[in-house]
Protein backbone atom coordinates (compact mmCIF):
# COMPACT_ATOMS: atom_id res chain seq x y z
CA UNK A 1 0.00 0.00 0.00
CA UNK A 2 2.82 2.17 0.86
CA UNK A 3 4.39 2.42 -3.30
CA UNK A 4 0.49 2.48 -4.46
CA UNK A 5 0.40 5.59 -1.94
CA UNK A 6 3.57 6.80 -3.64
CA UNK A 7 2.61 6.39 -6.65
CA UNK A 8 -0.67 7.73 -6.83
CA UNK A 9 0.37 11.57 -5.30
CA UNK A 10 3.08 11.66 -7.78
CA UNK A 11 0.84 10.88 -11.23
CA UNK A 12 -1.51 13.41 -9.13
CA UNK A 13 0.91 15.68 -8.87
CA UNK A 14 2.62 15.28 -12.32
CA UNK A 15 -1.36 16.06 -13.86
CA UNK A 16 -1.86 19.20 -12.07
CA UNK A 17 2.29 20.58 -13.15
CA UNK A 18 1.77 19.47 -16.73
CA UNK A 19 -1.71 20.72 -17.49
CA UNK A 20 -3.06 23.00 -15.16
CA UNK A 21 0.88 25.09 -13.76
CA UNK A 22 2.45 24.74 -17.18
CA UNK A 23 2.12 28.11 -18.73
CA UNK A 24 2.96 29.39 -22.18
CA UNK A 25 6.54 30.56 -21.31
CA UNK A 26 7.21 27.50 -20.01
CA UNK A 27 6.02 25.04 -22.84
CA UNK A 28 6.75 27.70 -25.48
CA UNK A 29 10.21 27.06 -25.55
CA UNK A 30 10.86 23.73 -24.61
CA UNK A 31 12.70 22.88 -27.75
CA UNK A 32 15.57 25.25 -27.12
CA UNK A 33 18.11 23.32 -24.58
CA UNK A 34 18.98 25.62 -21.02
CA UNK A 35 15.87 27.84 -21.82
CA UNK A 36 14.10 28.94 -18.78
CA UNK A 37 11.01 28.50 -19.44
CA UNK A 38 11.89 24.76 -19.81
CA UNK A 39 14.12 24.85 -16.64
CA UNK A 40 11.03 26.71 -14.52
CA UNK A 41 8.72 23.83 -15.45
CA UNK A 42 10.89 20.89 -14.51
CA UNK A 43 12.39 23.02 -11.38
CA UNK A 44 8.40 23.08 -10.41
CA UNK A 45 7.91 19.35 -11.20
CA UNK A 46 10.76 18.91 -8.84
CA UNK A 47 9.63 21.25 -5.77
CA UNK A 48 6.26 19.38 -6.29
CA UNK A 49 8.18 16.21 -5.95
CA UNK A 50 10.16 17.08 -3.28
CA UNK A 51 6.42 18.18 -1.64
CA UNK A 52 5.11 15.14 -1.91
CA UNK A 53 8.00 12.86 -1.09
CA UNK A 54 8.14 14.53 2.66
CA UNK A 55 5.24 12.84 3.35
CA UNK A 56 7.34 9.50 2.82
CA UNK A 57 10.69 10.05 3.22
CA UNK A 58 13.50 12.43 5.34
CA UNK A 59 13.83 15.65 3.49
CA UNK A 60 17.56 15.01 2.01
CA UNK A 61 15.81 11.95 0.68
CA UNK A 62 13.06 14.07 -0.73
CA UNK A 63 15.14 16.85 -1.70
CA UNK A 64 17.62 14.70 -4.14
CA UNK A 65 14.39 12.57 -5.57
CA UNK A 66 13.02 15.89 -6.40
CA UNK A 67 16.40 16.80 -7.81
CA UNK A 68 16.31 13.79 -9.98
CA UNK A 69 12.65 14.04 -11.29
CA UNK A 70 13.29 17.91 -12.33
CA UNK A 71 16.39 16.55 -14.26
CA UNK A 72 14.77 13.80 -16.05
CA UNK A 73 11.78 15.88 -16.71
CA UNK A 74 13.54 18.25 -18.16
CA UNK A 75 15.29 16.21 -20.93
CA UNK A 76 12.26 13.96 -21.48
CA UNK A 77 10.49 17.65 -22.70
CA UNK A 78 13.27 18.65 -24.42
CA UNK A 79 13.34 15.27 -26.44
CA UNK A 80 9.86 15.73 -26.81
CA UNK A 81 10.35 19.01 -28.36
CA UNK A 82 13.08 18.24 -30.93
CA UNK A 83 10.81 15.66 -32.11
CA UNK A 84 8.15 17.30 -32.93
CA UNK A 85 10.71 20.17 -34.38
CA UNK A 86 11.92 17.10 -36.50
CA UNK A 87 8.57 15.89 -37.62
CA UNK A 88 5.64 19.19 -37.73
CA UNK A 89 3.10 17.45 -36.62
CA UNK A 90 -0.58 18.73 -35.02
CA UNK A 91 -2.75 17.01 -32.40
CA UNK A 92 -4.45 16.15 -35.65
CA UNK A 93 -1.81 13.55 -36.67
CA UNK A 94 -1.10 10.02 -35.21
CA UNK A 95 1.89 10.72 -34.64
CA UNK A 96 1.17 13.40 -31.99
CA UNK A 97 -0.13 11.64 -30.06
CA UNK A 98 2.17 8.18 -30.16
CA UNK A 99 5.39 11.29 -29.11
CA UNK A 100 2.90 12.55 -26.47
CA UNK A 101 2.29 9.38 -25.25
CA UNK A 102 6.10 8.29 -25.10
CA UNK A 103 6.94 11.43 -23.15
CA UNK A 104 3.65 10.87 -20.68
CA UNK A 105 5.01 7.08 -20.19
CA UNK A 106 8.75 8.03 -19.76
CA UNK A 107 7.25 10.38 -16.66
CA UNK A 108 5.29 7.81 -15.61
CA UNK A 109 7.95 5.26 -15.60
CA UNK A 110 10.78 8.00 -13.46
CA UNK A 111 8.26 7.93 -10.84
CA UNK A 112 8.05 3.89 -11.22
CA UNK A 113 11.91 4.70 -10.72
CA UNK A 114 11.72 6.93 -7.79
CA UNK A 115 9.34 4.61 -5.75
CA UNK A 116 11.74 1.44 -6.10
CA UNK A 117 14.75 3.60 -5.28
CA UNK A 118 12.54 4.10 -2.03
CA UNK A 119 10.98 0.35 -1.53
CA UNK A 120 13.76 -1.48 -2.34
CA UNK A 121 17.44 0.73 -2.34
CA UNK A 122 16.18 2.31 0.54
CA UNK A 123 18.15 5.55 -0.29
Amino acid sequence: MFEFNMLFWLMNKHFIADYFTQYPWMFKYKGIYGHPGGLAHAGWHGILTFIVLLYFVDPFTAAMLGLLDAVIHYHVDYVKSLSWKRWPVTPQDQLFWIIHGIDQMAHGLTYFLIVHLITHIHV
